[in-house]
């Protein structure tokens, strides 16, 4: 969040005057901790395209890639408004060097029988990969909480699965042999029904013609990107398509991985071991990263 009131939302909680006391130093923090870890991520070559999640706005990302840490690298920002009543959106960032944008469109969820409900858009984007001119098909998600509980909050992310599938098959019908990678935080687990009922992922060494592979699946079932109640879950995932798993364009994708360095970790007091070093707890203040690890997969190039 910005420390701005945007009347549209209900960000009060995030302004100098709000419970959580969000002013410019701490802004500035966040976007130095955020900038760093990104940066870091990519150790010596910095990610060539990032999707964020919980963001308020196109400030938030201009401010983020306007940074020193981040100018150097050249990003654009590619963003849509959504209609989530906090004012919470999701975004992409892209090299210029490694990355042409070809188009953006953003997938509106949506309830038939409740006009009301409202949630984070998806953001969609084909992106030709520099400088082998490939071309991949990014989604970047954060689909709905489990607030309520999972069983009942269950159908609200088995709709945006659907609604996400329903546009990959389409893309595919006209693009079978390019990259498409689902990524960001799905708030669901491997083998959750969003992803084998929804995305309809399958194993690896199933695999065939159109099908979509949840690359964190071959992870370790002890660890994770996030922590509840002393039990990590993998919630964030890169979902990418058979095409992308078999190298049958020109790109191949390597294992998805956890950003696990010491300094995004804290101990876990209350229960055992580590967990992410967030910004706040409750309205108190922690000065940390965020609540999610961070992932990242690696593109590679397949010679002619």
């Amino acid at each position: 969040f910005d420390t701005q009131d945007d009347t549209l939302t209900r960000d009060e909680e995030f302004l100098p005057e709000g419970r959580k006391g969000w002013n410019d130093f701490r802004y500035r923090e966040k976007l130095t901790n955020t900038a760093k870890t990104l940066l870091a991520v990519g150790y010596e070559n910095p990610p060539a395209m990032i999707g964020l999640c919980e963001i308020e706005n196109r400030k938030v990302m201009e401010d983020l890639v306007r940074h020193e840490l981040m100018q150097p690298f050249n990003y654009r920002v590619v963003h849509f408004e959504s209609p989530d009543r906090r004012g919470i959106d999701v975004g992409l960032l892209m090299q210029r060097e490694h990355c042409r944008l070809l188009s953006a469109s953003v997938i509106r969820l949506r309830r038939d029988e409740d006009e009301e409900w409202v949630t984070r858009d998806v953001l969609y984007a084909k992106v030709a990969l520099l400088p082998w001119a490939d071309t991949a098909h990014v989604f970047v998600n954060h689909w709905p909480s489990r607030r309520g509980g999972e069983e009942a909050s269950r159908p609200l992310r088995l709709l945006a699965a659907k609604a996400v599938k329903e546009k990959v098959d389409s893309v595919q019908q006209v693009d079978p042999l390019h990259g498409i990678v689902i990524m960001g935080d799905l708030n669901d687990g491997v083998g959750d029904a969003s992803l084998v009922h929804g995305l309809e992922v399958v194993p690896r060494v199933e695999l065939s013609k159109g099908d979509l592979y949840d690359a964190m699946s071959a992870l370790d079932p002890l660890l994770g990107t996030h922590k509840y109640r002393g039990h990590w879950a993998y919630l964030d995932h890169f979902v990418i398509n058979q095409a992308w798993v078999h190298g049958q364009g020109r790109t191949i994708v390597g294992d998805a991985k956890v950003f696990r360095a010491y300094w995004l970790l804290g101990p876990d007091d209350r229960y055992t071991g580590e967990y992410p070093k967030r910004t706040y707890a409750g309205p108190r203040y922690l000065g940390g990263y965020s609540d999610h690890l961070p992932i990242y997969l690696d593109l590679f190039r397949l010679m002619p």
